[in-house]
């Protein structure tokens, strides 16, 4: 491994020497801002936000029981007796507004929404009580598991976790969560854009430039280098989702606060069977991110040795990612339940909802112990066929 220090800093200056990879990287950066900010303008003004914030930091720690509803129901009646011209005239216009209304002005809009997202019903959060809210909740977990095509082994397993959640469940403000599920799909996107522009010519542009041979034909062409991009890449894709994340985060914990970390994952995903707080939550999406990156960047520089061709990388890499967006057709197998593994599938809020089994690994045990198998599989790919190519240059 001669040099492999001099070889690793060579590689990371010829990947960010492309004018490309900043252009891409500010371009996604500017787009996680913007959704952030167009998340925050829904919210309405700072002022807003802070008093919506205060009133519901201070209800945090309560459990959603029959007193907590009734109180938060009997403020959006009195909100509504103390103004009858206004409310009369929006129920007039439209009858599901009048509480959603009420609670913005008494600055609860957020306890509304998550309310109205367990029984999906404007109207209903006016009269529910908590056995409703809890059989809501627990039929969304069924209505998910049946949509999904989840065999009843697997959704009875679900139903199981769910049941054993301590109840009733303690509400928290979490409003930066909340909107940092919104981002993190994007995140995911842009990350694969912004990899495959900085790691498409990895191998690709030593044929372009007419140094491959060069370099495979010395005494130690083979390892060193080899393994000094593919180090590189990996440290590139890395820092890139770091930067986009710690983004996502920074901005929502300053605009929002932190406060919510310890709640159970039930205060932002109502309907996720999964024990497990929101913090650790989060932790569980960067991590994925992460490895998912890796992957990317593996991925990328296969293809990228492959073909000898940058533009031929990003256009297959593209393909994959795209056929991604589709789900498969037709009864739910072991084909199928693999299907729900692939990356695009993991990088959003469905992550933490009913879902399928695999064995005794949920979903996101599965996803990241076969993409950690992937990876080394492509990296022992990736050696190989480099050596490969230095013996055909010979």
């Amino acid at each position: 491994m001669n040099n492999f220090s001099l070889l690793y800093r060579l590689e990371i200056r010829k990947i960010l020497s492309k004018k490309s990879v900043w252009i891409a990287m500010a371009i996604s950066m500017v787009l996680i801002l913007m959704m952030g900010f167009a998340n925050m303008s829904m919210d309405g003004h700072r002022d807003y936000v802070k008093k919506q914030k205060e009133l519901l930091c201070m209800i945090s720690g309560n459990s959603i029981d029959d007193a907590f509803l009734e109180e938060f129901k009997n403020e959006m009646k009195m909100q509504i007796d103390n103004n009858p011209t206004f409310f009369d005239k929006l129920a007039a216009y439209d009858s599901g507004a009048v509480y959603q209304n009420a609670a913005s002005q008494i600055g609860k809009a957020a306890l509304y929404n998550y309310l109205c997202d367990v029984v999906h019903d404007r109207e209903k959060v006016a009269t529910l009580t908590s056995d409703e809210f809890y059989k809501a909740m627990r039929e969304n977990i069924i209505h998910d598991g049946i949509q999904l095509g989840s065999s009843d082994e697997e959704l009875n397993t679900w139903l199981k976790i769910y049941d054993e959640i301590e109840k009733p469940i303690v509400y928290s403000y979490a409003l930066a969560y909340l909107n940092i599920l919104n981002v993190l799909y994007i995140i995911g996107w842009t990350l694969i854009l912004n990899i495959s522009l900085a790691l498409a010519g990895t191998f690709a542009d030593e044929k372009s430039y007419r140094t491959d041979a060069m370099i495979l034909s010395t005494k130690n062409g083979h390892l060193p280098v080899c393994v000094a991009k593919i180090a590189a890449s990996i440290t590139i894709a890395i820092i890139q989702s770091i930067i986009l994340i710690g983004l996502c985060l920074i901005e929502m914990f300053l605009f929002y606060g932190t406060t919510g970390w310890n709640g159970v994952i039930q205060n932002v995903i109502p309907s996720s069977p999964w024990s497990i707080t929101i913090g650790t939550m989060i932790l569980i999406y960067i991590m994925l991110a992460l490895v998912v990156s890796i992957l990317f960047s593996i991925t990328n520089m296969l293809i990228s040795l492959l073909t000898k061709s940058d533009v031929a990388t990003m256009a297959i890499h593209a393909a994959f990612i795209f056929i991604g967006l589709f789900n498969m057709p037709g009864k739910p197998g072991f084909i199928y339940k693999l299907w729900q593994l692939r990356p695009t599938m993991l990088l959003y809020s469905a992550t933490f909802c009913n879902t399928f089994r695999y064995g005794s690994m949920n979903n996101v045990e599965a996803s990241i112990l076969i993409y950690s198998i992937c990876i080394i599989i492509f990296i022992t790919i990736l050696l190989n066929t480099y050596k490969r190519s230095q013996v055909d240059s010979r």
